[in-house]
């Protein structure tokens, strides 16, 4: 079943990925865009094609719906191009869905660095310095909130004062060090309010360009601020430790880390990563076959395809795996994705199940249609003997709130085996509502990104969103070299 990826990003703002991409895009100055006229297609398109809009828009919730849009109908109709996408954003926000997405496609200008300076002269500041910030922070006469400081992000390419305003505490974070073209001492990089213990606190994060991101914030450890997957760590006063940055993004790698024990990195179910795994997979058989313990790193993997992990689920079955089926719907917009020509890589039962599915789809419009019909929308997958690999007798999986929509699917079935135990954290929560379908706003470069399934999950009570699938055994995000605490949790007796 194809996913599409989960990006953690909640506004994307550049075509096919992942954060560090958009970050170098320039808004353009005075593109045309009627943002209104894209709020009111927008809510149309969700209306119509979203497969969670009827499960979400209830009598109950009908009237903080018709209150939020207002209030985003009336910031559209003086938006500027370059803030469009935020608004828009601000309106999906009701949903709570992880695949409900706003992406930028627009091209890179190619400007020098005094026009990007010149582009952000007037970006809010703060009339900070480095050297007044540090006798602010040293004077013990004047009172400080638990969270100010001088901090840095895990790159090291910005150094931030954390300062805060009113009761209470609301922080806002202005540059001290940056590349001094996009972003100069004194600009405020973000704001948020204090996370508490009733959960986590909404802040405002400017990316590269400046343009603004919703994030989700946390505290998750002393000295540390999380923004979504992007952690910031204190390093004055009473500075933390900061762990080597975990890899990230497009690193594909297998590799034997003792006679018995091997590391298989996979940074990506995207479909057009398939042919790589399956080819790593099949180049490392011998390797697998005198393996004992394989450590699958899944983190920061935010989905694709099912086909892409196909290859290793043979190694990690030890009975038969239950999968709970999803409900496609049919809309000439979320029909149009099957047809067979995206798919290159899909085996020839593939590719004729997806013709028969767009048969059934679009001779049922308007409906939720089940993607396998059987009864009840579980499927049970069994492995013959021949085809199973006992010699790989556990099997750790790496996860953390990187790991998304098909990445999720994968875990919920890789736990149903004997021999899978799965460390980490909570992944992202991304799941009931998948297969992504995108298309067009009438704003220059804004595509809109929805769900076109729902699981049968939400009709046991099994629903994932929001809160994640839970690790067998839970380890610290930020603790350096996770892949040694699995070894050494494995090393103790009985395991």
């Amino acid at each position: 079943m194809l996913r599409f990826l989960f990006l953690p990003a909640l506004l994307l703002l550049a075509a096919p990925a992942v954060r560090a991409q958009s970050a170098a895009a320039l808004p353009a100055a005075s593109a045309p865009c009627n943002c209104a006229q894209s709020l009111g297609q927008m809510r149309q398109l969700i209306e119509a094609n979203y497969a969670g809009y009827t499960d979400k828009v209830t009598p109950a919730t009908r009237p903080r719906l018709d209150s939020l849009t207002r209030v985003v109908q009336a910031r559209a109709d003086t938006a500027r191009a370059a803030s469009c996408g935020l608004v828009l954003y601000e309106w999906l926000t009701f949903f709570q869905d992880g695949h409900l997405q706003i992406k930028n496609d627009q091209p890179l200008p190619q400007l020098d660095p005094a026009t990007i300076r010149a582009r952000f002269v007037g970006a809010p500041r703060l009339p900070w310095t480095r050297a007044s910030f540090r006798a602010y922070l040293d004077d013990p006469a004047r009172p400080k909130q638990p969270l100010e400081g001088i901090w840095r992000d895990a790159g090291n390419n910005y150094s931030v004062g954390v300062v805060a305003a009113g009761q209470p505490a609301h922080y806002q974070a202005f540059v001290l060090r940056a590349d001094s073209v996009w972003w100069v001492p004194g600009q405020v990089k973000f704001a948020f309010a204090t996370p508490t213990a009733a959960g986590p606190a909404t802040g405002t994060y400017r990316m590269q360009n400046h343009e603004e991101q919703l994030r989700r914030v946390t505290l998750p450890a002393e000295g540390v601020i999380q923004f979504d997957d992007s952690p910031w760590y204190r390093v004055y006063p009473r500075p933390v430790a900061v762990p080597p940055a975990p890899a990230r993004v497009a690193n594909h790698r297998f590799q034997m880390l003792d006679d018995t024990t091997a590391l298989y990195r996979i940074a990506s179910f995207d479909g057009q990563y398939r042919p790589l795994i399956d080819s790593l997979t099949k180049a490392n058989a011998a390797n697998l076959r005198r393996t004992r313990l394989l450590i699958l790193d899944l983190r920061y993997n935010g989905g694709g395809s099912d086909g892409s992990y196909r290859s290793l689920t043979p190694y990690l079955y030890t009975q038969p795996v239950q999968t709970v089926g999803v409900a496609l719907r049919s809309t000439p917009l979320n029909n149009a994705k099957y047809n067979g020509a995206l798919y290159p890589d899909m085996s020839v039962p593939e590719k004729l199940f997806i013709a028969q599915l767009r048969r059934r789809l679009d001779a049922h419009p308007g409906q939720l249609i089940k993607q396998r019909p059987n009864s009840d929308g579980v499927s049970v997958q069994r492995l013959s003997r021949r085809r199973q690999h006992p010699e790989v007798a556990r099997v750790a999986i790496l996860q953390n709130r990187g790991c998304g929509s098909t990445t999720e699917q994968f875990l919920l079935e890789a736990r149903q085996s004997g021999k899978v135990t799965l460390f980490g954290e909570n992944s992202a929560g991304v799941l009931d509502y998948a297969n992504m379908q995108f298309a067009p706003l009438l704003c220059p470069g804004l595509r809109l990104g929805w769900a076109t399934s729902r699981t049968f999950r939400l009709d046991r009570n099994q629903g994932i969103d929001g809160v994640g699938i839970a690790p067998t055994v839970r380890l610290n995000p930020n603790a350096p070299d996770m892949v040694e605490q699995v070894r050494t949790w494995y090393r103790q007796p009985g395991r």
